[in-house]
């Protein structure tokens, strides 16, 4: 009964076992601030790109007064975009409405250590008279 005793009041490794049980949420939260920070970049590199791209398409009208093509501002928002892959092409432009629009959208997949996985949609739009 003494050797029971004496484990029962022993506290060696209650560290160790405290760790194990906070370690997955503070890693969870660690990499979760991370991943909300890099759709925080990418959402503002897409705003950026759109409205560069809109700018662009304003400035770049040809000598009869036509607008630019949209393949060409297409690709002008696609290098002034500055965050991670986009795949395909998420830009589209149109020189109607209030000047020249050019939007964008695309869904950043979320994944955070031991939360899951989930799809956030992305979207940017600027017009420029």
């Amino acid at each position: 009964m003494n050797t029971s005793s004496r484990l029962l009041r022993c506290e060696r490794g209650a560290t160790a076992l405290e760790f194990a049980f906070l370690a997955p949420v503070f890693f969870a939260m660690i990499f979760g601030v991370i991943d909300v920070g890099r759709v925080a970049w990418t959402l503002g590199s897409l705003h950026f790109a759109a409205e560069s791209a809109a700018r662009y398409a304003s400035l770049n009208y040809d000598s009869s007064g036509n607008p630019p093509a949209a393949a060409t501002v297409q690709t002008y928002a696609l290098n002034a975009y500055y965050g991670e892959s986009l795949g395909s092409n998420p830009f589209t432009y149109s020189a109607t409405g209030c000047g020249n629009t050019v939007t964008a959208a695309y869904t950043y997949s979320l994944a955070i250590p031991f939360a899951g996985t989930w799809s956030i949609p992305l979207s940017a739009a600027a017009c420029f008279p």
